[in-house]
């Protein structure tokens, strides 16, 4: 079926929703349970910032990260920690939506309006930042795998990525702890929203 086919039973069955999600292709067509389930995976991807570190080569992980790279508490937690804030204001902002759109018996225009912007808002807070600040963290915590001079090269060029003078910075467990939590929880949310369709 040609998408102009598409749209056109989709106005004639009155689902205004689904038109509109479908004419804006919020995220390649993904259902909401599909995106937080996504949410859930790029928590999980966080959650590998401890086994990250913690195999790091030797030399690396003496110079940068001390004796105990588990408990040391580099900027890179802030970040992990952004992240999954993000993506759970994303998941939950994502299946309130879908709770509230199982709700309504016929959704008029301007709430399909309303549903589909909110839908926009959230995926692009977990898409759009949640992503980003997950890639960063995991490309920033590897650059160590590279070895000792490489590391010294990106702090000579005043990018430290294992920086430990953070604000606000948490024990690599705790932050790893935290987003490996949130990403079961995250999933769960994503099958009970499933549950609604």
């Amino acid at each position: 079926m040609h998408d102009h086919d598409k749209y056109t039973q989709l106005v004639l069955e009155g689902s205004e929703y689904e038109f509109l999600r479908a004419r804006r292709g919020l995220l390649s067509g993904w259902s909401i349970p599909q995106k937080i389930r996504r949410c859930s995976y790029l928590l999980f991807a966080s959650s590998t910032l401890l086994p990250i570190l913690f195999f790091l080569p030797p030399a690396v992980r003496q110079q940068h990260l001390g004796v105990d790279p588990i408990s040391s508490r580099v900027a890179l937690t802030a970040l992990v920690l952004f992240s999954v804030c993000c993506l759970v204001v994303a998941s939950v902002g994502l299946a309130a939506t879908a709770t509230y759109r199982d709700r309504l018996d016929r959704i008029t225009e301007q709430q399909a309006w309303s549903l589909v912007g909110i839908e926009g808002l959230f995926s692009g807070i977990g898409f759009g930042s949640g992503f980003l600040g997950v890639v960063a963290t995991l490309v920033l915590a590897s650059v160590g795998y590279a070895g000792v001079e490489t590391v010294e090269t990106l702090v000579a060029a005043g990018v430290d990525p294992y920086h430990s003078q953070a604000v606000v910075a948490v024990p690599v467990v705790v932050a790893s702890g935290i987003a490996f939590c949130c990403a079961i929880a995250v999933f769960l949310l994503s099958v009970l929203t499933e549950s609604l369709s």
